[in-house]
């Protein structure tokens, strides 16, 4: 009868070590989705600060990192009211970026002057 326990005893044991793969998948899982979910934020929504300017008619934004030449997009249809006030000042932008535009959600002044630039 002891003999029976012990050997019971024994196999739960060496059973128990076959079920660890399928908890440490799990977790790897986990930290799989949410690296995704870290991802998907930092691709929509972006901040440049730079330069604002005037150019034929549009309102646009030197990237002052990358010195790339970007047209602003109010959240309304009027860029005038929302960007003039701007025009000429270093302000940092938040937005949605697509090829050479970014669509503004927020916009804020940095400095009353650009600066030098590069």
């Amino acid at each position: 009868m002891k003999l029976e326990i012990v050997l019971l005893g024994v196999v739960l044991c060496l059973a128990s070590p076959a079920q660890t793969p399928t908890q440490t998948t799990t977790p790897s899982t986990k930290s799989t989705e949410s690296a995704n979910r870290m991802k998907r934020p930092t691709s929509s929504v972006q901040s440049i600060t730079g330069c604002v300017d005037q150019q034929n008619g549009r309102y646009v934004i030197r990237d002052a990192q990358s010195s790339q030449l970007l047209t602003l997009q109010a959240p309304g249809s009027d860029d005038d009211t929302y960007f003039a006030r701007y025009l000429g000042h270093e302000a940092q932008v938040s937005g949605s970026k697509s090829a050479d535009t970014i669509k503004v959600t927020h916009i804020g002044q940095v400095a009353d002057m650009c600066g030098s630039g590069k």
